[in-house]
């Protein structure tokens, strides 16, 4: 075979393939395990980003906790409102509005907070501070403690707030997350 027609069947053979492109069949499989692929990850990514949204909720509270022993130790009572703990934190977020109940007075031995969510995928929260008076070898001792209780179901309602009757204790309908 001459150069010249070796030449001539080669820029055909090139020509060819540049003018080929995906066949429908092609195109509708790459379309179809991409469809599969995303009705697999959404829910996943759907369960991710109610988790980050309810740790603002787990985050905030805590915090709520640890400020209120703060300020108990430091002038013995409860504050009585978000701004005197000087947290900086918001009452009211994208996804959750906070609440809190009590103190106020040397004589409240529990204050209670809530995060009740805004959205219905999303879980509520309950906190709750408070002090008991606990005798060890015939002295009393003052016990600090804190309990963070998240909703067992979402919703938009306000989680059943912690009490403390023999110790502290997650209300109805709620599960302990946490010590703060």
């Amino acid at each position: 075979m001459s150069a010249n027609l070796k030449a001539k069947l080669l820029q055909h053979l090139a020509k060819k393939k540049a003018d080929e492109g995906f066949t429908l069949i092609e195109l509708l499989v790459v379309i179809v395990i991409i469809g599969i692929l995303a009705a697999i990850a959404l829910p996943s990514f759907l369960s991710q980003s109610a988790k980050a949204k309810q740790a603002e909720a787990r985050n905030t509270l805590s915090a709520w906790v640890r400020g209120q022993k703060a300020f108990r130790e430091n002038y013995n009572l409860f504050a009585t409102n978000w701004t005197d703990l000087a947290l900086g934190m918001p009452t009211d977020t994208k996804n959750y509005t906070y609440n809190q109940s009590g103190g106020g007075t040397d004589s409240a031995d529990l204050v209670t907070a809530t995060a009740t969510s805004k959205s219905a995928d999303l879980k509520g929260y309950a906190a709750a501070a408070a002090v008991r008076t606990v005798t060890v070898g015939g002295e009393q001792n003052r016990e600090m403690s804190g309990i963070l209780c998240e909703a067992n179901a979402p919703g938009k309602t306000a989680p059943a707030a912690p009490t403390n009757t023999n110790g502290l204790a997650c209300g109805d309908e709620t599960t302990r997350v946490g010590n703060p």
